[in-house]
Order: structure tokens, then C-alpha cells, then sequence
């Protein structure tokens, strides 16, 4: 029975069963007209779909009545998404009687509690294109790299076409209608003259005094003192989707700019940026800060961790699993019994992924190892001499991707050329690297046989 509730609580972030997408695809094409959308940004809707985009995001139409889907995305149901359902137990901080109720069904909600610090605010989709140039949203899928330094999670390489990719920009775009960013042909649009040194040097002061530096950083510089790491965390949720805006000049043209900065949720209605108070001529002047100031590199990523050496101690089962398996691992290789039958990404399929049978929340699970073409492939065990096994090979790889998508504040550097297989990602997807001590942990507890339960 104990075993059981426990498992419960493993529901609590599953990923969405393929036959339950399927169920709302249907909702989400009947309550909107499908004629208004061109077969290509229909395509791209079932592809956003199809990759579970909303499995994180929301994917609103802002133009749509209030309460209304109109052509955006229907949302996932709570205890089959990410971001909601964290949300959700988090509420309960603070409210004795609504813990203990929980705990009644959820033995595990006070973990949970002191746990949960990641997919609790991600950006909305759907209005993406009031503000970004859909020619950034493309190479972006193509190549997605930290753009919001407070932001641990990272987008995750998709298993999508060029032909994908395309309906997915032209479906986003198509979502906004007149309010997408619709950049004029270069050759129409002569280029603006640069502003001069005193010009940035005016916008840079506007910047300042405008209060921007207290979410946003710009590249390696720390625009204020003191403006570090634990500023910004304790800025919460109020910084947590601030980009950094040495990529603006990539992403929004400077008409779009200068009207967001004076009024974020005209041109975004879905923006957490406060309202500046600021006139139009002061946020131009901010506006070629952003654009035309001079980009230095911050530091170069620290080079990737290709090996790890093993502990000197022993490791057990249970350390495994409370500080990796059990916390971060089940997300996506539960138990299926645990989730009705759907294990997640990595078990039964998901997020574009079609499943590796791995149970990674018991331990005759991780014995049991994945299937690869299909044959069971253990895990635990070097797949050849001098080979890491296939769960520390994934940890490595996922130090490897990080040159690109996980970048603090003031690292500054241009995303490097490392970037994530979508074939072979590393793990744990979307979060950062574990620690190296914690991967050092398990290459100890794999060069020691993989010990079960009590030894």
C-alpha cells in the first residue's frame, strides 16, 4: 500500500499520453475556424502539438475572446503539465490546511515542497511574433541556445523537419495576424545610420535610470555593482524570463522595440515587463543602447567534463536514487503503472520522442536497462572495454551541450558551437548539468557493480 501512494505522487509530473494529445488536437481544430489558417500554419500547429509544446508552454491567441481557444493551442490538463502543475503545489506553501489534505493522497507533497525549483514560468508561444522577428524564431529552433540567463531550463532539440520547422514559424506567425512582426525586404529598407558614441552613451544613461539592469543584463558587463547571481534570484519570479539583451539586436527590429519598451503589453499582452512611464523619444534612445553599444566577450564556457572519476567510498541504491534518480530521473522514466500506464518521455514515448522503455524509478527497472533497436541494452554496464556505460555516457553529454544553453548572467560569450543531438540529447533534458560531484556519485556507484537495495 505504502508503495502504492508513493507512486501517486509520480503523477504529479507525467508526460501527456499520445491518445489524450490526440483528444485535444480534435478540441483545439473545432473551436476555431480552420479555414482562417493557410494548410501550412495548420500543419504547424499539429506539429507544435504533435512535440507537446504546451507540455511547458502556453500557446495563447491573444486576438481570441476572453476564455476563448480562437486558433491557439489548447492547454494540457494540470496534472499532465509541467509548469501548472508545479504551480499548483507550490500554492499549498504556507497553508497548513491545504498540506495536510494533500498529504493524504500525496505521502511525498512536503518533498515536493522543498524540491520543486524549476518549470514554474516559461515564456507563452503565442504571442512570440508581436515582438521577435520570425526569422530568429526559425534559427533558433534550428539551434536553440540560453537566451534568458535567470532561466535554468533550456529549450530541448526537437525532432523536427525543415519543412517542421517552416510550418511551426508560419503557424506562430499566422497566430498574430497584423500583430506579427512583419520585417520589410532589405533591399526596400535602406540601412539606419549608426548612432554616434555621445548618442549610446545618452542611451545608456536612459537605461539605467530607467531601471532596466534590474532584470536584465547585457552580455559580460555588470551594468551595476552588486548586481550579481543572488540579486537576481532574490528578484524572483519578476526577473526569472528577463532576456539578455545582447541578443535583442537579433531578435526584435527597432520599431518593435521602441514601442515594447514604452508599452510592453500593447505590442505583447501576455509580457511580464512592467510599463516604464517612459516617453517615445527616451525609449529610442534606449532602444540604440540595445543595438549599436559595443558587444565584448565575456569568458569562454568552461571546457565540457569528459570523464569522472570515481569516488573514494561507497555508493549505494538509496543515495542514487534520493539525489538523482528519484528527483530528477522518474520526470521522464517512470514506472508506467505509476502514470496509466504512460512513463514518460524516456519509457513510453513523448515530446517527439519515441520512448526507450526505461524505468529509471525502480531499481529492477534500471537493471532492465532500454531498448535499442529492439534489443534490452543495459545501462549499468560499459557497452565495450574502456566505454562509460550508456546512464553516465548521458550525464557526460549533457556537460558537452552546455556551452550552449546554459549560460549565467554576465557569462557574456556567444553560444559556442556545442550544441544537443536531438538523436542521442543529453540528460536530464531542459535542466542543467548534474553537479559534477553528483556525476562523479554515480560513476562510483556503476564502477561498484551498480549495487541494488541493500547492497
Amino acid at each position: 500500500m505504502h508503495r502504492a501512494r508513493r507512486r501517486a505522487g509520480a503523477r504529479l509530473a507525467p508526460l501527456v499520453a499520445l491518445t489524450h494529445l490526440a483528444a485535444l488536437a480534435t478540441v483545439a481544430f473545432a473551436a476555431s475556424p480552420a479555414a482562417a489558417l493557410s494548410p501550412q500554419a495548420l500543419e504547424g500547429r499539429a506539429v507544435m502539438e504533435k512535440a507537446q509544446c504546451t507540455r511547458c508552454h502556453a500557446v495563447t491567441d491573444a486576438s481570441a475572446p476572453k476564455d476563448a481557444l480562437g486558433h491557439g493551442i489548447a492547454p494540457i490538463e494540470r496534472a499532465m503539465n509541467c509548469v501548472t502543475c508545479h504551480q499548483w503545489i507550490l500554492n499549498t506553501k504556507g497553508d497548513a490546511e491545504a498540506i495536510a489534505r494533500q498529504r493524504q493522497t500525496f505521502p511525498d507533497w512536503d518533498r515536493y515542497l522543498e524540491t520543486i525549483v524549476h518549470f514554474r514560468l516559461l515564456p507563452d508561444l503565442g504571442t512570440l511574433t508581436r515582438r521577435v522577428d520570425p526569422a530568429f524564431v526559425r534559427r533558433f529552433l534550428d539551434a536553440p541556445f540560453d537566451l534568458r540567463p535567470h532561466l535554468d531550463e533550456s529549450m530541448i532539440p526537437l525532432r523536427l523537419s525543415a519543412a517542421e520547422k517552416d510550418a511551426v514559424v508560419a503557424y506562430l506567425t499566422a497566430l498574430n495576424g497584423a500583430a506579427a512582426v512583419k520585417p520589410a525586404a532589405p533591399a526596400a529598407t535602406p540601412p539606419a545610420k549608426a548612432p554616434d558614441a555621445q548618442a549610446i552613451a545618452t542611451g545608456r544613461q536612459a537605461f539605467l535610470t530607467s531601471g532596466c539592469p534590474t532584470c536584465h543584463v547585457m552580455g559580460p558587463e555588470p551594468l551595476v555593482p552588486g548586481y550579481g547571481a543572488a540579486f537576481f534570484a532574490a528578484m524572483g519570479d519578476q526577473a526569472l524570463l528577463a532576456p539578455d539583451l545582447r541578443f535583442v539586436r537579433q531578435r526584435i527590429p527597432r520599431a518593435t522595440l521602441v514601442a515594447f519598451i514604452q508599452n510592453p503589453t500593447a505590442i505583447d499582452p501576455t509580457s511580464r515587463m512592467p510599463a516604464l512611464g517612459v516617453t517615445a523619444e527616451r525609449a529610442g534612445q534606449i532602444a540604440d543602447f540595445l543595438l549599436h553599444a559595443p558587444l565584448p566577450d565575456g569568458a569562454a564556457p568552461e571546457p565540457a567534463m569528459s570523464a569522472a572519476k570515481p569516488l573514494a567510498r561507497e555508493v549505494g541504491w538509496d543515495e542514487v536514487y534520493e539525489e538523482v534518480l528519484g528527483l530528477i530521473c522518474v520526470h521522464c522514466h517512470m514506472h508506467p503503472e505509476s502514470n496509466n500506464g504512460d512513463g514518460g518521455a524516456g519509457n513510453t514515448g513523448g515530446l517527439g520522442f519515441a520512448g526507450l522503455q526505461l524505468d529509471l524509478e525502480t531499481y529492477a527497472g534500471v537493471k532492465r536497462g532500454l531498448v535499442r533497436d529492439g534489443k534490452r541494452v543495459s545501462i549499468v554496464d560499459p557497452p565495450a572495454p574502456g566505454q562509460p556505460p550508456l546512464l553516465l555516457a548521458a550525464l557526460l553529454r549533457r556537460h558537452a551541450e552546455a556551452g550552449r544553453d546554459v549560460r549565467p548572467p554576465y557569462s557574456g560569450h556567444r553560444a559556442d558551437a556545442r550544441g544537443a543531438d536531438p538523436q542521442r540529447p543529453g540528460m536530464p533534458l531542459g535542466l542543467p548539468p548534474l553537479p559534477p560531484e553528483k556525476v562523479r556519485m554515480i560513476a562510483t556507484w556503476l564502477a561498484q557493480g551498480a549495487p541494488g537495495p541493500g547492497g
